[in-house]
């Protein structure tokens, strides 16, 4: 029944990220309001990691700023910023939207800033 519960909870917030942008409201590295123009996408290997990533950016602080460590800026042509899943370094087969309030919070995030 846990499975089940933490499955739909996961595809309802894959659903929402569909159709509401970014997973997060506010930047992760300096708080305020997210710039709808200023995304990166994190590449997860199944819904069940981008629930976690989902919840993570959502929450924001460290949860958010942990999950960016995570996430290996590697794939500088591709759709997403990563090669593999930060989670299980599995292949990429899901998307979620993270959300920055400029483009220097940006280039920290994708390697382009220092």
């Amino acid at each position: 029944m846990k499975k089940i519960l933490t499955s739909t909870l996961a595809l309802l917030g894959l659903a929402g990220l569909l159709f509401a942008g970014a997973a997060n409201k506010k930047c992760p590295f300096s708080g305020k309001a997210v710039n709808a123009e200023k995304t990166a996408k994190i590449g997860l290997c199944c819904n069940n990691c981008a629930g976690k990533a989902s919840k993570a950016l959502a929450e924001g602080g460290k949860a958010a700023k942990g999950l960016l460590k995570k996430v290996k800026a590697d794939n500088k042509g591709g759709d997403t910023v990563n090669k593999a899943c930060p989670f299980s370094g599995k292949a990429i087969k899901a998307t979620v939207t993270v959300g920055f309030c400029c483009g220097n919070c940006l280039g920290k995030f994708n390697g382009t800033k220092k």
